[in-house]
């Protein structure tokens, strides 16, 4: 397992390639405590992904959903990856409010925000956009998306199918209405917003690169076995484990490279 530790004076960091960027981590949830042993936790899942030896980019959880305090300012940490949630952007939860407030501060400010899943529709929810559960009902498994809009920062399309990626995905929520500053970068047939960006300042997926495809079969089970879900959304979920492969490691280091661009715009 990765240990974190927390330096919460201010940061120094630039965005030179022999820099460490502080990022904040702003976790939404966590693994099952009797789970992390085996899979880890959120934290580690994302370090691991996007940069495992910290050579430039140092992730620092804060663990917004159990009421730890939001940075001062926006500017205290070089960017933030807001990650999943099994809570929707709606729901009337104090760290809820302040995440979205916080997510508006960082627009203001032009800090790099990355949002995963429920992040992802917090951005948008935040920006004058709206999340709420999809008529089109669980999206659970692999799933894949296509790239409509090419980013300088995306690269390794040789390993892609043309445009195409493959991601796990475990929602309900979709974003049904893009804030004015976005546009839509992916697209998929269950859901037509799968990854939005704002310039180089913000960039939301939908899908979760930081899962295994094991962590996904043990969320299926959980789900199915504590009935959150019903027999054909398992059913589907395990078969689109055996029928498609992962491309997160490309995902990932897109997020990476959106990170580590010069000056949010």
């Amino acid at each position: 397992m990765i240990g974190f530790f927390r330096v919460w004076e201010r940061p120094h960091y630039s965005n030179e390639n022999t820099t460490m960027l502080n990022i904040g981590l702003l976790l939404c949830d966590d693994v099952d405590p009797d789970a992390q042993e085996q899979y880890g936790n959120y934290s580690d899942m994302f370090q691991i992904g996007i940069d495992p030896d910290r050579s430039s980019i140092n992730l620092m959880p804060i663990r917004c959903f159990e009421g730890e305090p939001f940075p001062e300012k926006p500017v205290d940490f070089a960017g933030y990856v807001i990650s999943g949630s099994k809570h929707g952007v709606y729901d009337d939860l104090p760290w809820i409010d302040d995440l979205l407030q916080f997510i508006r501060d960082c627009w203001d400010s032009r800090t790099r925000m990355i949002g995963v899943c429920f992040g992802h529709q917090a951005i948008a929810h935040a920006l004058g956009g709206r999340t709420e559960k999809s008529d089109s009902g669980w999206g659970f498994g692999i799933q894949p998306a296509s790239v409509m809009d090419r980013q300088a920062w995306m690269t390794d399309y040789e390993a892609l199918d043309d445009d195409d990626y493959n991601l796990v995905v475990i929602h309900q929520d979709q974003i049904v209405k893009m804030p004015p500053m976005f546009r839509t970068i992916a697209t998929s047939r269950f859901c037509s917003n799968s990854m939005i960006a704002a310039g180089t300042t913000m960039l939301g997926i939908q899908g979760h690169p930081e899962f295994s495809a094991d962590y996904c079969r043990f969320r299926a089970d959980y789900r199915y076995e504590n009935k959150l879900i019903d027999s054909d959304v398992y059913q589907a979920a395990v078969r689109s484990l055996a029928e498609h492969s992962l491309h997160s490691g490309i995902i990932l280091k897109w997020m990476r490279k959106f990170l580590l661009l010069p000056q949010a715009q």
